[in-house]
């Protein structure tokens, strides 16, 4: 089906939405472009990052002395015990591979820690189970 003369001149919206949003977006990378240039945006973000930081110091000392007062671990005293503990495993470490080499092989230290114990005990002869065993009725 051929489309009229009326149908084709109609302009497509999506193609004028398209180009708008082209032109706006080269528009304001532009103004903005300028604007992040200028020495008084840098000083202005410059005073916002400190305002951020100084913020965050003391927003990290009230939540010290709040979990403090709960007697519960900061991050900081969790991070420090998983260094001390990793410490510790390490040093573990070293004294092991020095007692490796003072040690025989696991399996034969095995063997020689284990006594094997003593029979103490014998089994019952044939009649003391049957008279065990009568006396049971």
């Amino acid at each position: 089906m051929a489309k009229s003369a009326d149908q084709r001149a109609l302009p497509d919206p999506m193609q004028m939405w398209r180009e708008w949003v082209d032109q706006a977006e080269r528009q304001w990378n532009s103004a903005l472009n300028e604007l992040m240039g200028t020495e008084e945006f840098g000083q202005a973000s410059g005073r916002m990052m400190e305002i951020f930081m100084a913020m965050q110091v003391s927003m990290n000392d009230a939540t010290q002395k709040y979990f403090s007062a709960l007697n519960l671990p900061t991050r900081n005293d969790l991070m420090a015990l998983g260094e001390r503990l990793s410490s510790i495993e390490a040093h573990l470490s070293r004294i092991d591979e020095k007692l490796g080499s003072l040690r025989p092989s696991e399996p034969a230290r095995r063997a020689a820690a284990r006594p094997k114990p003593k029979r103490t005990r014998k089994a019952p002869s044939k009649a003391a189970a049957t008279k065990a065993a009568a006396a049971k009725k």
